[in-house]
């Protein structure tokens, strides 16, 4: 039975260690849906039960996904200071606008830091690209 667990039995007792290291790649901006396919860490279903269950870990997994917005804002930032010439407009926009998406997302309702609860806009047009 041990051979069986080493070769691949995900785990699915909740300890800190894995907490940690499941926040810490949410907070890189991992997906959870990457996270999990990783076999050394757990199931997502497990993960979502941990969540439900746990309110110390759904307090960690929170604060993770609120900086996962930071890291996908930073992304942002780079992405749009990278662009070179008017071709690359459309695909920046694009890839600028999915990161937003999902940055919006990843944020409680409740924290809104100020900023009004509105979305985040970005206009791009073919003479920004000369900047």
């Amino acid at each position: 039975m041990p051979e069986q667990a080493a070769m691949g039995t995900r785990r699915s007792t909740y300890s800190r260690r894995l907490a940690d290291e499941i926040c810490l790649r949410l907070a890189d901006g991992q997906s959870l849906r990457a996270i999990c396919a990783d076999p050394a860490l757990p199931h997502r279903a497990t993960i979502l039960r941990w969540l439900r269950d746990n309110p110390a870990f759904r307090a960690l997994y929170d604060t993770a996904r609120e900086a996962a917005a930071d890291t996908l804002a930073e992304e942002i930032i780079a992405i749009a200071d990278c662009a070179t010439g008017r071709e690359d407009v459309p695909a920046i926009k694009l890839r600028m606008e999915a990161r937003m998406w999902v940055a919006t997302r990843l944020r409680p309702a409740s924290a809104t830091r100020g900023e009004g609860a509105g979305g985040i806009a970005i206009t791009i047009t073919t003479d920004d690209a000369a900047l």
